[in-house]
């Protein structure tokens, strides 16, 4: 980007500069339908009339305004138009739910203006409570939209092709789209994600440049290998969002004709990037370093110690171009940003001995609801399957291992539709899968596992000592090793072993009183007699804890609304195998069939016993 336009703080200043520059060369192509474009000056023009339309609905400086439109020219307008007169676009992928798109419109609160300096918010996630929103100032818009063009490698003659798969977290191409405009190249937008539609406008619009995903870039080439459209003007192929597999980026050049440049990035900022100067093997096997000058990366393990070469790990980034924090969410910075402000990326990565980073595995979908979609569910087995032979405890192939993660504040809890009151006069306590078959020996240290157990405590304590009847619940295929008798409950270890660990086993296990039932499903209430318990005990709540959240915990809740109880589900004291199955289980609940608490409410409501009941 020219040094003219390196003197520019705002976006704003740095589009101006360009149309003011060139009024009469096409900066926009829209190939969608019947083919339209726009010169510079004329895009400036609409940009000027959509501000004028947005300001006589009196919006204006500070304003949030959230838009959720697909990779366009009316996109691009509406982000200029609003920056032009100060607002702030919230920028939301357009294949959102509708629920999503309703509460980052609450959470943003578009009617009341901020004077917080902000130009843009861009969408990052729907998790538990408030949604995760990346701030960018106007000084780190502009810079970041400069440091991309730097990566893309555009100028005054880059035709970038738009090609926009359908993603449900941030708007990926955003800044570079805008990078490219302010750089003074040609966007051509209109491209869905089949390659023989792609290539016929990278044929008929002389197309320089393009970003694609990785399944993309596999499809990409192998197309390319059999068409008839002329791809030879193509130049640069930047790869963004995930891992490449080697023999996909050495099929790039034979195929493509072009060079290859792979980006790792996520809605927070750029991370890192291959570079030219380390040559054409390192762009082929993915071998990267910091996306620019003073930026930071670490390859860790699960408690942020940083890994030798060669052994994968977390990848944290802290520097310029990564944001150091949610717009107004402290409980997703907790989760998602270090103390000393590096960011969680999600991505699994490597150090080679040379000080190169290779992404091995990208993030997870930040969407709980994405996560979950995309699970792989077994079916089960048919019932002339042999048996498999009991393994020892915590050793099954079909427990995974539970991933850290931070358990949910009641300030990040969905809202409650139920408007229940939580009676420990009614009230049973179900107590789900907490055997070392569920939580595994080696992750017990890690949150949330020891704040599961630890809350798991408390509400029995808790509920023994308000009268509260406690139900146990324990799969049929689980057993002692040796003896008979329900499997022992699992022990805490460090930072909390020793006689907390066995004094927490004596806290929880079934004592005379209690009630354990074997079940033989994911639900409580599936061919087990509990339905009957809660009537003989005179109980229409249900109190549930436990594992885990996407099956278990969901599916007893909901057959306790078929059978109408009311169901309390407590956040922090159940889990899952990631964050995502936990939000998901949590949200599904909130929506559907109960109410969802959290550990200091239940105890608070157990602790003031019959005569005054608390709403959760």
């Amino acid at each position: 980007m020219s040094t003219d336009a390196s003197r520019h703080t705002t976006l704003d200043g740095l589009f101006r500069a360009r149309a003011e520059s060139h009024p009469e060369r096409v900066a926009l192509v829209d190939a969608a339908g019947e083919r339209a474009e726009w010169t510079w000056g004329e895009l400036a023009g609409r940009v000027e009339d959509r501000a004028a339309e947005l300001a006589d609905l009196r919006i204006g400086e500070g304003h949030r305004v959230v838009v959720a439109l697909p990779g366009s020219a009316a996109l691009v307008a509406e982000v200029l138009a609003l920056g032009r007169i100060g607002a702030v676009p919230v920028v939301v992928p357009p294949s959102v739910p509708e629920p999503t798109a309703r509460a980052v419109r609450r959470f943003t609160g578009s009617a009341a203006p901020y004077d917080d300096g902000l130009a843009l918010l861009q969408y990052a996630g729907d998790e538990v409570g408030a949604p995760r929103l990346v701030p960018l100032d106007h000084p780190a818009l502009a810079r970041a939209v400069r440091e991309r063009a730097g990566v893309l490698g555009a100028g005054e003659d880059t035709v970038h092709l738009v090609v926009r798969p359908e993603l449900t977290v941030g708007v990926p191409g955003l800044l570079d789209w805008l990078a490219v405009l302010c750089a003074g190249g040609r966007l051509v937008t209109g491209a869905g994600d089949d390659p023989d539609d792609a290539f016929r406008l990278v044929t008929a619009e002389r197309v320089t440049h393009t970003a694609l995903t990785a399944p993309l870039t596999d499809r990409w080439t192998t197309a390319a290998a059999v068409t008839a459209w002329d791809l030879t003007g193509l130049r640069t192929l930047v790869v963004s969002g995930g891992a490449l597999a080697e023999p996909v980026a050495r099929r790039v050049l034979p195929a493509l004709g072009c060079s290859l440049r792979q980006v790792f990035g996520t809605a927070e900022g750029l991370v890192a990037r291959t570079w030219q100067e380390d040559g054409t093997e390192a762009a082929l096997t993915g071998r990267a370093r910091a996306a620019s000058e003073g930026h930071e990366l670490r390859v860790v393990d699960h408690r942020d110690r940083d890994v030798p070469p060669g052994a994968e790990g977390q990848l944290l980034s802290r520097g310029p171009d990564t944001v150091r924090g949610y717009w107004r969410s402290p409980e997703h910075d907790t989760r998602h940003f270090t103390t000393d402000g590096f960011h969680r990326t999600g991505a699994i990565a490597r150090t080679t001995e040379t000080g190169l980073l290779v992404v091995v595995r990208g993030p997870e979908p930040a969407s709980g609801r994405a996560r979950a979609a995309r699970t792989v569910h077994r079916l089960p087995a048919p019932r002339s399957r042999p048996t498999r032979p009991h393994r020892p405890e915590g050793q099954t192939e079909m427990t995974p291992p539970m991933f850290p993660y931070v358990m949910p504040t009641p300030t990040m809890l969905p809202a409650d539709r139920t408007g229940w009151t939580l009676d420990p006069a009614r009230a049973a306590l179900v107590v789900l899968n907490l055997q070392n078959r569920f939580v595994r020996t080696l992750e017990r240290e890690a949150a949330p596992a020891a704040e599961l157990l630890a809350n798991t405590a408390r509400l029995i304590d808790g509920a023994r000592a308000a009268g509260v009847p406690v139900i146990h619940s324990v799969p049929a295929g689980v057993r002692r090793a040796t003896g008979r008798g329900p499997v022992p409950y699992a022990r805490l270890v460090a930072p909390v072993a020793g006689a907390d660990a066995e004094a927490f086993v004596d806290r929880v296990e079934p004592r005379a009183g209690d009630t354990v039932l074997t079940a033989r499903k994911y639900s409580a209430f599936a061919r087990t007699r509990l339905d009957g318990r809660l009537r003989e005990l005179e109980r229409d709540q249900v109190v549930i804890l436990g594992l885990y959240a996407r099956a278990g915990v969901l599916m007893t809740a909901g057959d306790a609304w078929a059978q109408d109880l009311e169901a309390f589900v407590v956040a922090d004291a159940v889990a899952d195998l990631c964050a995502g199955h936990h939000e998901f289980a949590l949200e599904w609940v909130a929506d559907t069939c109960g109410a969802v608490t959290a550990t200091d409410r239940v105890a608070a409501a157990f602790d003031a016993g019959h005569p005054a009941a608390e709403a959760v």
